[in-house]
């Protein structure tokens, strides 16, 4: 793909940037609601246990494990837009049991576990389909400026959705609401449909000939990798002590500080508004101090930016200032997540983008399933606050991950793909 792209000046001027990104926006805004409706319906509506809420976590976590690698290499053999949209639509479909199934006073457990796995997996083969098309889309100059404004418009997407999220559980119920997140998911594929780029056709020829073989392939390229190597085991530490935190923190602000749906999903808008921070600014300081500052920077306030948690009480003052914790950890983690991202793909050669990704989501968020039981079974057993607070000292992992790899001097991104080992 030429370098020289049209619209140099602007990707807005991109006659399919713009679909692009508004699909990622329209696909987050429902997700936004879904993530505040899910939990509700567990804990609230429910009644759900710290034990079977990990467990909800544990289906919605489990398929980039049992399906990444199959979906990196079924991208990279077939052209990724029928997937993107086709598995938009799957998606979409699955989430509409739930307000059926509650309509019908059927509404369970069970039902949530099972449409949390069906709709997860459909979601594995579209994100990787979608994240890996990007490189055909644009010249790989662009891609950080890509990542950031993606990065950007999915923070405030996400604000967004978790603050009508709050809004519409409040007037329609939880599970009512989820209509808005199937809604979305009709919209994402309609303008996914929309683009016109024509895709180039995959190269076959390097391939093993098998799925299996193709799969092997994509795990060996990224384990022997020198620059996405260390940026998958950084992104792996990060991922796994996330899904610990994430798991039991709506438990906690709901149960024990006594949060409201709107008190909620305000707070989350509140803090995905420190995710489209992170990405107006990630490129300015990226070009100005290099990617390895950046990075390094930002997963070293992570652990601080948890602290409001797991110190405050419940009450106005609280909410402020976990929102504002949470506010700079969207932040950081946007800027080091776009960084690592554009790294990945610059460095990696055309015809591996699909299983690069889906490799680096098979480590990494593989470890999000046992993350949840194990939130689970620490939250039960040593207490909820006693989980948050070691799950806050991990956060520092992150950071001296990256720190005692050969990355840490890496002053700008490489322009072609280095040789691997």
């Amino acid at each position: 793909m030429s370098d020289a792209p049209a619209g140099e000046g602007s990707l807005w001027r991109h006659r399919d940037f713009a679909p692009y990104w508004s699909a990622n926006a329209v696909d987050l805004v429902g997700s936004g609601v879904t993530s505040v409706a899910l939990p509700l319906i567990a804990v609230v509506s429910l009644h759900a246990s710290v034990w079977q809420v990990s467990l909800l976590a544990f289906a919605e976590r489990l398929p980039p494990l049992l399906f990444a690698l199959p979906a990196g290499a079924l991208a990279d053999r077939h052209r990724k837009r029928p997937t993107m949209i086709g598995a938009t639509l799957v998606s979409g479909l699955v989430l509409a049991v739930v307000p059926l199934v509650d309509a019908a006073g059927r509404l369970s457990l069970e039902v949530l576990y099972a449409v949390a796995l069906l709709s997860t997996t459909a979601t594995v083969f579209g994100s990787t389909a979608r994240i890996s098309y990007l490189p055909s889309l644009l010249p790989r100059h662009r891609l950080l400026e890509a990542n950031a404004k993606a990065g950007a418009v999915s923070s405030l997407a996400d604000s967004a959705g978790s603050q009508l999220g709050g809004a519409v559980v409040a007037v329609l119920g939880a599970a009512r609401s989820v209509y808005l997140d199937v809604a979305s998911y009709l919209a994402c594929a309609l303008l996914l449909g929309s683009i016109r780029t024509p895709e180039p056709v995959p190269d076959r020829t390097a391939g093993s000939g098998s799925l299996f073989g193709e799969m092997k392939q994509g795990v060996l390229y990224v384990v022997r990798h020198p620059i996405i190597r260390p940026l998958l085991l950084t992104g792996t530490a990060f991922t796994a002590i996330f899904a610990v935190l994430t798991t039991i923190w709506s438990v906690y602000l709901l149960r024990d500080l006594h949060y409201s749906a709107t008190a909620l999903g305000t707070l989350l808008s509140v803090a995905a508004l420190g995710g489209v921070t992170g990405a107006l600014v990630v490129r300015p300081l990226v070009d100005r101090y290099g990617p390895a500052r950046v990075m390094l920077t930002a997963l070293a306030i992570l652990p601080l930016t948890e602290l409001p948690v797991v110190l405050v009480g419940p009450g106005r003052p609280g909410q402020v200032a976990i929102a504002a914790g949470l506010f700079v950890q969207l932040a950081a983690s946007t800027a080091q997540g776009s960084t690592q991202r554009s790294i990945r793909q610059a460095v990696c050669e055309p015809g591996m983008q699909g299983r690069m990704l889906a490799t680096g989501q098979w480590i990494t968020y593989g470890t999000r399933p046992l993350a949840a039981l194990a939130a689970g079974a620490a939250g039960t057993w040593i207490g909820v606050w006693n989980t948050l607070a070691l799950g806050t000292a991990a956060l520092t992992i992150p950071f001296l991950v990256l720190l005692a790899s050969s990355l840490r001097t890496m002053h700008q991104t490489p322009a072609t793909p280095p040789a691997t080992i």
